[in-house]
C-alpha cells in the first residue's frame, strides 16, 4: 500500500544520530586491546632469542608474505650506467638495480677517490620527495660522507623521481588482493640497496649505516630493526608505534606501508625500534614537525627502546635527538652534523662534524637520471600480472562448503555475533509510517539501525547497508518505503555512523584494523549477517532482501550470501560492482576511498563469480546488468 510519507520526513528519521560518539570509543578499545606494547626482556638471552623469532616471523608473515620462497636471498642483479667526475675528491657513479623482480630502482653511488682498504660506508633511502634521489638535503649529504672518505649510496624510493610511475603507495593494496605482500616490494627494493652497497669492495661490513628522513626514516627502521647487517642507524621523522597512530596522534598516520597487514601480530615500532639494539643509534624529531613530533615519540620509542638498551648493559648506545632549527619536517644542516657527530661516536672515525657548504656542485634531477628499462614495472602493473591466474581454483555447488570455509578464513569472519538490540527512543508513526531506531549489540560493536514500516506491507523485509551512511541514503529507502516495504537501514561498520572523526582518517583506521590482525571486510560481512539474523527473528521471514549501494557494500553483501545464502533473498547491487576483482587495477581503484574492498588475499581465492556461485539460490539484480547465475 503506498504511503504518504514525504522524503523530507524520510531524511529527517535517517539522520538521527544513534550512536553519537560511542562508535569513536568503541574503536578507541579495541585498538588498545589488539595492538601489542613491547614487551620488556628478563634477559640479554631470552632478548635475543625473542628478536630471532620476530625476524623469522615479520619477513614470514609480513614483508615477504606470499612472495616466492627464497626471493630475498638471490644475489643482487645489477647495471651501471655511466660516472659523474665530481672533482678531486669524489665522483657519482649512476647505476641501477633490481629490487622486486622485473623493477629496477635507480640509485647513486657517491664514491670517495683514492680508496684504500675498507671504508664505511651509508645507505641514503629518501621519503616522499618528489626529486627522490635529487633532493638537495639528499645530495648535500651524500656529498659531505664521500668527502669525508665515506661510501654513500643514495638509493630512488618507489613513487618519487624516476619511480613517480607508482605515484600512490596505496597501490599495494592491489597487491594484498592478490595474496601477496605490497610491502615485500618496498622492503625489497631497500634491502637489494644494502646487497649492493655491501657488495662494494671497499664497504667495511662492520661500518655500515643508514638514514632517511620520513618515509627514508621508516624505511631506516624497518630495515634496522630486521637486518643485523645495519651497525649504526639513525631514522628521522619516519616512524612511530600503530597504537600510538590509532589511540593517542591520529596525525602520524601513513602510507600503506607504514601499516602493513598483520605487522601488529608479530610486533609494533616500539618493538622494531628496540630491535636496534645493542647496536648504535640515534631517534632524532623536530620540535615543529606536523608528525611524529618529540614530545610524543620521547615516551612512545626511545624510552621503551633505552629500558632495553640498559637491560642489555649499553644504554649510552640510543640517543634521542631534537631538532629546532629549522624545526620542521627536514634533514638540513643541523640534523647533518648531528649524524657525522654519530659516526664519530659510533666508531671513532674522527671526521670533521661540520657541514662542508656544496651548493656549487648540487645536479638537477636531469644530470642525475639514471634511466629505467621498458616497461618497468608500477605497483598496479605487479598486482595486474599477479591478479592474471587468480583465484587459484574455482568454486562451484560441488565444494560449496569447503569454499565457504576457505572463504571464513580469508574474511578472518568472526564468530556469529549475538545481537543485543536496544531500542534508542519511542517509536513514531509518521503519515503511516511506524519509524523505530535501534542499536544492536554485537560482541563489542554497535550497529544503528533506523526501521521503517508502513502499514499493510508485504513480501520480504528489506535491509539497506549504503556505505555513505543511513543519512545520505533518503532517496532510495524512501522510495522502497513508499511501494510499501517494510525497510531497515543499517551502518555498519565503517559505514555512516560507524566512523570515526568523520572520516577524515577513515582509511587509516582500516590499516590499523588490518594491521591489528583483522580484515575490515570480515567484521562488516559479520555484522550483515548478524543484522539479517535478527531482522528474520524480528519479522518471522524466511529471508530477507539486501540492498547494498556503493562498491563496497556490494562486495560485502556478496560475501554475506555466499557464506550464509539460505538468509537471503535478492541482493540489489550497484553498476559499479566489478564483474572480477581484477577490475580494481584496471579502473585504479583508491584504497583512500575504498579500502574494505582491499582484504588480504581474496582474489587469490576468490573472484565474484565465485561468490555469486556459492550465494545460490540468492538472487542477484545488479544495475545495468543481465542475469547473473
Amino acid at each position: 500500500m503506498p504511503t504518504r510519507l514525504k522524503p523530507e520526513q524520510t531524511a529527517r528519521a535517517l539522520s538521527r544520530r544513534l550512536l553519537r560518539n560511542a562508535h569513536t570509543r568503541v574503536m578507541m578499545g579495541y585498538y588498545r586491546e589488539k595492538l601489542p606494547r613491547l614487551q620488556y626482556p628478563e634477559t640479554a638471552a631470552e632478548w635475543g632469542q625473542r628478536t630471532a623469532q620476530v625476524r623469522r616471523d615479520l619477513l614470514a608473515k609480513v614483508y615477504l608474505r606470499g612472495h616466492r620462497p627464497g626471493i630475498q636471498d638471490a644475489p643482487p642483479k645489477v647495471e651501471w650506467r655511466g660516472v659523474i667526475d665530481a672533482g678531486k675528491d669524489y665522483r657519482i657513479r649512476k647505476l641501477r638495480y633490481e629490487g622486486y623482480p622485473g623493477m629496477w630502482i635507480p640509485a647513486l653511488l657517491y664514491e670517495p677517490k683514492n680508496l684504500r682498504g675498507k671504508v664505511p660506508a651509508v645507505l641514503n633511502p629518501n621519503g616522499h620527495d618528489r626529486g627522490g634521489k635529487a633532493a638537495t638535503y639528499k645530495q648535500t649529504r651524500c656529498i659531505n660522507l664521500a668527502k669525508r672518505g665515506i661510501l654513500a649510496l643514495n638509493t630512488e624510493f618507489i613513487g618519487m623521481g624516476e619511480l613517480q610511475g607508482s605515484h600512490s603507495h596505496m597501490h599495494q593494496g592491489q597487491i594484498d588482493l592478490c595474496g601477496v605482500a605490497g610491502v615485500g616490494v618496498m622492503y625489497l627494493a631497500m634491502k637489494r640497496g644494502l646487497d649492493v652497497l655491501l657488495r662494494h669492495p671497499h664497504t667495511d661490513p662492520e661500518r655500515v649505516a643508514m638514514t632517511g628522513l620520513s618515509g627514508g626514516g621508516w624505511q631506516t627502521a624497518v630495515l634496522s630493526a630486521i637486518d643485523e647487517r645495519i651497525r649504526a642507524t639513525m631514522p628521522v621523522s619516519g616512524h612511530s608505534p600503530i597504537w600510538h597512530r590509532a589511540t593517542i596522534r591520529w596525525q602520524d598516520h601513513g602510507d600503506l606501508e607504514q601499516t602493513p597487514v598483520d605487522l601488529c601480530t608479530i610486533a609494533d615500532y616500539d618493538t622494531l625500534t628496540a630491535m636496534f639494539a645493542p647496536r648504535p643509534a640515534v631517534l632524532v624529531h623536530s620540535a615543529n614537525d606536523g608528525i611524529f613530533r618529540p614530545e610524543f615519540m620521547r615516551p612512545a620509542l626511545y624510552e621503551p627502546a633505552r629500558r632495553v638498551y640498559k637491560r642489555l648493559g649499553v644504554e649510552d648506545r640510543i640517543a634521542f635527538y631534537v631538532n629546532t632549527v629549522p624545526g620542521t619536517h627536514n634533514y638540513e644542516k643541523d640534523i647533518r652534523e648531528r649524524f657525522y657527530r654519530f659516526l664519530n661516536e659510533a666508531w671513532d672515525l674522527g671526521i670533521s662534524t661540520q657541514d662542508i657548504p656544496c651548493e656549487g656542485e648540487l645536479r638537477s634531477e636531469w644530470e642525475l637520471a639514471v634511466g629505467l628499462p621498458p616497461g618497468n614495472p608500477t605497483l598496479l602493473r605487479i598486482a595486474a600480472d599477479l591478479a592474471a591466474n587468480l583465484p587459484v581454483r574455482r568454486s562451484s555447488r560441488r565444494t560449496a562448503a569447503s569454499d565457504r570455509k576457505r572463504l571464513a578464513q580469508v574474511l578472518h569472519l568472526p564468530a556469529s555475533y549475538a545481537v543485543t538490540a536496544c531500542a534508542a527512543g519511542q517509536p513514531r508513526t509518521v503519515a503511516g509510517v511506524e519509524i523505530r531506531h535501534h542499536v544492536l549489540a554485537m560482541d563489542r560493536w554497535r550497529v544503528p539501525v533506523t526501521e521503517f514500516r508502513p502499514a499493510g506491507t508485504s513480501g520480504a523485509p528489506l535491509l539497506v547497508i549504503p556505505e555513505s551512511g543511513r543519512a545520505r541514503s533518503g532517496g532510495q529507502v524512501h522510495a522502497a518505503v513508499a511501494s510499501g516495504r517494510h525497510v531497515f537501514v543499517a551502518d555498519l561498520f565503517a559505514f555512516g555512523e560507524q566512523v570515526i572523526a568523520k572520516g577524515e582518517y577513515h582509511y587509516l583506521f582500516m590499516e590499523c584494523v588490518a594491521a591489528a590482525g583483522d580484515r575490515p571486510l570480515g567484521i562488516c560481512t559479520a555484522q550483515l549477517l548478524a543484522a539479517g539474523e535478527w531482522i528474520r527473528t524480528e519479522t518471522g521471514a524466511a529471508g530477507v532482501d539486501v540492498a547494498a549501494p556503493g562498491l563496497q557494500a556490494g562486495l560485502v553483501a556478496l560475501c554475506g550470501a555466499a557464506l550464509r545464502p539460505g538468509g537471503f533473498g535478492t541482493l540489489s547491487l550497484p553498476v559499479n560492482v566489478p564483474d572480477t576483482l581484477r577490475r580494481l587495477m584496471d579502473w585504479q581503484v583508491d584504497y583512500v576511498q575504498n579500502s574494505i574492498v582491499f582484504c588480504f588475499g581474496l582474489l587469490e581465492q576468490f573472484d565474484v563469480q565465485d561468490l555469486i556461485v556459492l550465494s545460490d539460490p540468492v538472487r542477484i539484480e545488479m544495475a545495468g546488468r543481465g542475469p547473473m547465475r
